[in-house]
């Protein structure tokens, strides 16, 4: 539900939108917009003196005195075509930031991936859970490029098909999805990904390849269809994972995976070969990914014994990060840790299902575990020794219960009295040479707790790569090169790392790693919080080694480990950039002026105002990306903040919202200088003064109205008017100054959607859900005038920065054009399919763009009332739309998408006019190729213009050169044996249209065989469309077979004909001959009184008949093979 008042949308979408009486004769009398007014920026002009204006302009008059009015409308609108502006009509998304995280599990690309040495390097990516999909997102700009399931064709708040419209049935059909992804998990090659759905279905996708590649894999390799020669051949280069836009390819299902209730926790084993699956119902499965099955199933124990099954579901799953050993470690909610090896009884089948060991000091839920091998060194595993031994080293772990436990691994052999001896025991020797039955057991020791009084939601154990450059120096003395480090964050919002010596074994387990102490952690500026949820989860990054921390509002935060002082004795992290996973709705937006990035200000449906910049990265890289990026927040208000503003001069933003306050930032310093409270309701709207000169008054000159102000409009229905103290004061002030309302008054009669200035600071309208707009002198705040003529409510209204008109957008889905002179309504603009929510003015003022609640913005040109161009640019409704002074567009809407628009009017024009002259260029060397019969260049040059009746005429004359070598097939089908599949699928096409008429069928015929005698017909019944074309040719082709069979037996009737005929001249034979000599088809013969014809068609006839025999059945011609075998005469 929108914190905006949808009961007028709602009302006005359902009603119709007629146009009242007066507005009809107004648009229709009205031809031309009112004069520009000279001196406009008077404040002390008097209505008398703006009805005046407003009448000479209607009447064109020419011969006025005064000086502000020497222009005429007639010589305004001259001036403007003598300057030519140019009318926009197409744009461009520039970039959009679409809701690439909804909360979920997060992977980021792995730094030493097993990539092949064909593949080009993959830009770092993020995959992360974005409803029942998964995102893949560009990790250096945060945008988000595609998702597995349904590719770049994604769109609104989920991954819906383009195009597609959302309404609420949709969404829960969207959640119901059977095919939803729970749970994923990335292989260390960075070009697989497991993931598991809703219906249990366990499927590995490869997202370096796209879903409608046809080349060879592991389903084709496991059914045997292929030998690895061909496979070698056939298999698809592998592709880049950040470049591809089409969804990931399945590259092997699984089938169902076993578990009872849904899988929650997924996890790759470092070699890649292996993963493991983890439920709610705390089974946890181990899968072979060559093989395709189930290896092993691990049930949870109830007790430390193991004699029983526990139900206690899996909050996470660890691989111990050696590729030589098969070492998982289970954490569930009970607060047990259960510790596998599945090598160190891999012969018995009855206990390698079970654990090695199970930790049970945990009494909440373990979050994270991590093993620190023997020796040290920062996480750097190393190879367990010995093929059948679990490995000695550290084990950490942390839990909800707000500890971090440190665990000591040893191992020892012992004997195996119970049970007979079997291949599963080690044996050796006893001292008198005979031979004894030993075991391994793993003994898990907990040696140290630390407590860090908040729930601990994430563990990182940094290897050595992340810290390589503060081991120097004088950084010894804060961090030494064998110390261990951990890297936590929880419900307090605060990433912190902790460092531990380690020690020597031998001097007791107590000295084997120290007490885990303070490293760094972020300042309190940077941290998140804990008012807003905690952090939830830490990834470690690929290339700048850093850290990635997930907070409850999926936002991505990039840490980085630094001094924070220049003598290198205290260390910190600290926050260079962000990716905002999802804004929620975006209710407003304000673009601030005066930055060398374009910078914008969006309310989101929160009480923070986030601030983004238009970054353009990596611009010699192919792969380059624009993406919105963060760039701060301003957090301040305590509810939900509905309007903001920003200052021409671009120092300072104005925020209001339904805590009843306005604030005052500023912007290069993101701190609120300046708070203003007075309302009784929610400030619906807030504005600021455009004069920038005026933002540097101080002193009594402010108070008194001089310098610049903020206005702001409430449900109270009161329009209110803050004097702002000049800049000097604002910049110095440490603390939040309290603005005092200058004036204020009851405004309308019902809630206040809106408030605006005028340009020159002179006038303030505000629009109501009375239908009304009323106009306010700035001085003190009197009525200059009320505009009525809208049928609902009116939802935005804006001044024209060039002449002395106002836009509104109303509830009856209309945009109106008033003059300010007299309050009249001079143009009405009808197109949208709903209520009509933001109004603004293009740079040249003879253009306007609207957004409405069908999600859609409309480019109108004022002259002429007509809508050049609609933009599908959102999902949902479009609350927010501002212009910078570059001329980008920004939208915002309730489908929490941003989206950055481009005017591509003149790119559009000049490639249409390149487009014209190629064509005319290339129609001009046609006629050429044909002039000169290079049929051939004709031909490919035809298809390149998309010509089909110059490819039936260069096919015909192609045909009749070759006709007397019978040669025309041939040259077809060297040309279709180099047709691409688009120019396949073309000329199929028009071989469809072709054999629609008799005259055309051959030629179309003979392309088709040329095409189906080139190309397998099982490779043709794999191209997309070429099966439904050639089902369309079928059946006219049958048609003209069978009219050609009909008329090649009616030939040999006039074969018969002629032959008789014939023989009424008896004996004489005089250019009979020649006839038969000239004939295609073999002549008639007589053999035994029959007449043959052909070799097949075989008349009977009888001597000396008779008229009465004329109907015997000896006449009848038969078409066929004769049955009578007879010498030919």
């Amino acid at each position: 539900m929108s914190p905006k008042n949808d009961d007028e949308l709602s009302s006005s979408d359902a009603s119709g939108s007629e146009q009242s009486d007066d507005e009809s004769s107004v648009s229709s009398s009205s031809s031309e917009i009112p004069m520009k007014d000279e001196d406009a920026s008077d404040h002390q002009e008097s209505d008398e003196q703006m009805k005046e204006d407003g009448n000479d302009n209607d009447n064109d008059s020419s011969d006025s005195s005064d000086d502000d009015e020497d222009d005429s409308e007639e010589e305004v609108m001259n001036n403007a075509s003598a300057q030519q502006p140019a009318i926009s009509k197409s744009w461009t998304a520039l970039t959009t930031h679409s809701p690439c995280y909804t909360g979920g599990t997060v992977a980021f690309s792995h730094e030493n991936n097993l990539s092949s040495r064909d593949e080009e390097p993959s830009q770092p990516f993020i995959l992360a859970q974005r409803g029942g999909d998964v995102s893949i997102i560009e990790a250096a700009t945060g945008l988000l490029l595609r998702t597995v399931r349904k590719g770049a064709a994604f769109e609104g708040g989920f991954a819906l098909d383009e195009n597609e419209n959302v309404d609420e049935d949709d969404a829960e059909e969207e959640m119901l999805d059977a095919e939803a992804i729970t749970a994923f998990a990335l292989s260390p090659n960075n070009r697989e990904m497991i993931a598991v759905t809703r219906s249990h279905l366990v499927r590995k996708y490869n997202l370096a390849a796209p879903a409608d590649d046809g080349g060879y894999d592991e389903t084709e390799k496991k059914q045997g269809k292929k030998n690895a020669s061909e496979a070698a051949a056939e298999k698809p280069k592998p592709q880049n994972v950040t470049s591809i836009k089409d969804p990931a390819k399945i590259a092997f299902s699984f089938g169902k995976s076993g578990h009872k209730l849904p899988v929650t926790k997924v996890a790759f084993h470092p070699s890649g070969i292996f993963f493991a699956t983890g439920s709610v119902d705390g089974l946890v499965k181990i899968w072979d990914t060559r093989n395709g099955y189930a290896t092993h199933a691990l049930h949870p124990t109830s007790d430390a014994s193991g004699g029983g099954r526990g139900t206690y579901a899996v909050s996470c799953i660890q691989w111990r990060q050696t590729s030589a050993s098969l070492i998982l470690a289970i954490g569930r909610e009970d607060g047990s840790i259960s510790i596998h090896d599945l090598l160190l009884n891999a012969q018995d089948t009855k206990t390698a299902s079970m654990p090695v060991a199970v930790l049970r000091d945990h009494i909440s839920a373990v979050t994270c575990v991590a093993w620190l091998s023997e020796g040290g060194g920062g996480g750097g595993s190393t190879t367990s020794t010995g093929s059948r031994k679990h490995g000695s080293g550290v084990f950490f772990s942390s839990g909800r219960d707000s500890v971090i436990n440190s665990w000591l691994i040893s191992e020892q052999e012992v004997d195996d009295t119970n049970g007979p001896k079997s291949k599963k025991r080690r044996k050796s020797k006893d001292d008198d040479g005979t031979k004894r039955a030993t075991s391994v057991k793993v003994t898990y020791q907990r040696i140290r707790t630390l407590p860090v009084y908040e729930q601990v939601e994430s563990m990182l154990l940094l290897p050595r790569r992340f810290r390589q450059s503060l081991e120097t120096g004088s950084g010894n003395q804060v961090l030494n090169k064998k110390d261990v480090v951990l890297a936590t964050c929880g419900t307090k919002g605060v990433v912190r790392l902790w460092k531990a010596a380690v020690g020597d074994k031998e001097a007791g387990i107590q000295n084997v790693v120290s007490d885990l102490s303070p490293l760094a952690s972020q300042s309190e500026r940077d941290a998140f919080g804990e008012d807003h949820g905690g952090y939830t989860s830490l990834h470690l990054t690929s290339g700048d080694n850093g850290i990635l921390a997930i907070d409850a509002e999926q936002n991505m935060v990039f840490l980085q480990l630094d001094w924070k002082n220049a003598s290198k004795t205290e260390l910190g992290l600290v926050s260079n950039r962000a990716i905002v996973g999802h804004n929620g709705e975006i209710l407003d937006l304000s673009v601030i002026p005066g930055n060398k990035e374009q910078t914008v200000a969006v309310a989101t449906n929160s009480s923070q105002v986030r601030i983004f910049g238009v970054a353009d990265k990596f611009e010699s890289d192919e792969h380059a990306h624009t993406a919105l990026s963060p760039r701060g927040i301003l957090d301040g208000h305590t509810a939900i903040v509905l309007s903001l503003d920003a200052s021409p001069c671009g120092r300072y933003l104005a925020t209001a919202g339904k805590d009843k306050t306005m604030r005052i930032w500023n912007v290069p310093t993101r701190t609120c200088v300046a708070l203003a409270t007075g309302h009784t309701e929610a400030v619906g709207s807030v504005a600021l003064s455009n004069k920038i000169g005026c933002y540097d008054v101080g002193g009594k000159s402010a108070e008194n109205g001089a310098g610049a102000f903020a206005v702001t409009v409430s449900k109270d229905r009161t329009l209110k008017m803050w004097p702002l103290p000049g800049s000097a004061v604002l910049n110095r002030s440490e603390e939040e100054i309290t603005l005092q309302a200058r004036l204020s008054i009851r405004a309308h009669e019902k809630d206040i959607n809106i408030v605006s200035v005028a340009p020159n600071d002179s006038l303030i309208a505000t629009g109501s859900q009375d239908k009304t707009v009323k106009l306010w002198r700035s001085s003190d705040l009197a009525l200059h005038g009320t505009l009525k003529g809208h049928k609902r409510g009116v939802w935005d209204c804006q001044f024209s920065q060039h002449d002395r008109v106002l836009a509104t957008g109303s509830g009856d889905r209309t945009v109106k054009l008033w003059s300010i002179a007299d309050c009249s309504c001079v143009r009405t603009f009808q197109g949208h399919m709903s209520s009509v929510l933001r109004v603004r003015f293009l740079g040249t003022g003879l253009q306007l763009l609207s957004s409405g609640s069908d999600g859609l913005i409309k480019l109108w040109t004022i002259r002429t009332n007509e809508c050049e161009s609609t933009i599908d640019a959102h999902d949902d409704k479009i609350w927010a739309l501002d212009l910078s002074q570059a001329g980008t567009l920004f939208s915002g809407g309730a489908d929490s998408k941003i989206a950055v628009w481009r005017d591509t009017t003149k790119e559009k024009d000049d490639e249409k006019r390149e487009a014209e002259e190629q064509n005319i260029l290339m129609e001009q060397t046609l006629s050429n190729h044909l002039r000169h019969k290079r049929y051939e260049q004709a031909l490919e040059l035809a298809l390149e213009l998309d010509k089909p009746h110059q490819v039936l005429k260069v096919l015909n004359d192609i045909l009749e050169k070759d006709v007397a070598s019978n040669r025309g097939i041939e040259t077809l089908q060297k040309h279709a044996a180099k047709w691409t599949l688009d120019r396949l699928v073309q000329i199929l096409k028009y071989c469809r249209e072709w054999n629609t008429r008799a005259r055309n069928s051959h030629i179309a015929m003979l392309v088709v065989k040329a095409v189906v005698t080139m190309i397998p017909a099982a490779k043709l019944a794999t191209y997309q469309g070429v099966p439904e074309i050639l089902a369309g040719i079928a059946p006219y082709a049958e048609r003209h077979f069978d009219r050609l069979d009909g008329m090649v037996g009616n030939s040999y009737l006039m074969d018969y004909t002629l032959f008789s005929m014939g023989s009424i001249h008896g004996e004489s034979k005089e250019g009979y001959d020649e006839w038969i000599a000239s004939r295609k088809y073999l002549p008639p013969k007589v053999v035994e009184g029959r007449i043959q014809i052909g070799g097949s068609l075989v008349v009977q006839g009888k001597k000396g008949r008779t008229n009465d025999d004329s109907d015997s059945d000896s006449d009848v011609i038969t078409i066929g093979d004769s049955d009578t075998e007879s010498d030919s005469e």
